[in-house]
């Protein structure tokens, strides 16, 4: 197995394609690989390969920030997290990795999940604030809008930051900048 980190500026058109198929969001199908690396170019992607072919990826949007009671914050975000091949424990030893990663680098990271995939993370030790994530909302197309997901997940994050996002609810909202 091989873990490797690119920007989107440093990935095939072959791996683009293999993303993009992966994600399946019906709006970014049609993504040239010019495109896809001007879209994603504030990201990188972390890959699992097996024999040169990709089993499982992720996404690290570092294009995040929150509002949360007038103050900025900054984070990365883990996002497009996707295993190919499922129940062959790709997706954990991906997870992780990335999870070694950012740690190292420092670099704080959440992620979002639905309640179906609690279990996943609780199964790989990932910190779960939950019920939090319908607390994160934006302003899109002149309405505001609250996630759909259930959870935030705690990729690396420090604990003051933790506190501020588990004191996130109805009244104290983050607003996605």
């Amino acid at each position: 197995m091989r873990y490797s980190v690119k920007r989107s500026k440093d990935l095939s058109d072959k791996e683009i394609e293999l993303i993009l198929k992966s994600w399946e969001i019906e709006n970014w199908l049609d993504l040239d690989a010019s495109s896809f690396k001007i879209k994603f170019q504030n990201s990188e992607f972390h890959l699992l390969e097996i024999d040169s072919k990709i089993v499982s990826l992720a996404r690290i949007n570092f294009d995040f920030k929150l509002e949360i009671q007038k103050n900025l914050y900054n984070f990365a975000e883990f996002v497009g997290f996707v295993s190919i091949e499922k129940m062959k424990g790709y997706g954990s030893f991906l997870l992780n990795k990335i999870v070694a990663n950012l740690t190292e680098r420092k670099i704080e990271t959440i992620g979002f999940c639905k309640m179906d995939l609690r279990q996943f993370y609780e199964k790989n030790n990932i910190k779960i604030l939950y019920g939090k994530g319908i607390f994160i909302t934006e302003f899109e197309n002149n309405e505001w809008i609250d996630s759909d997901d259930d959870d935030i997940l705690i990729i690396n994050t420090s604990e003051e930051n933790i506190n501020i996002l588990q004191n996130l609810n109805e009244q104290n909202k983050a607003i996605l900048i």
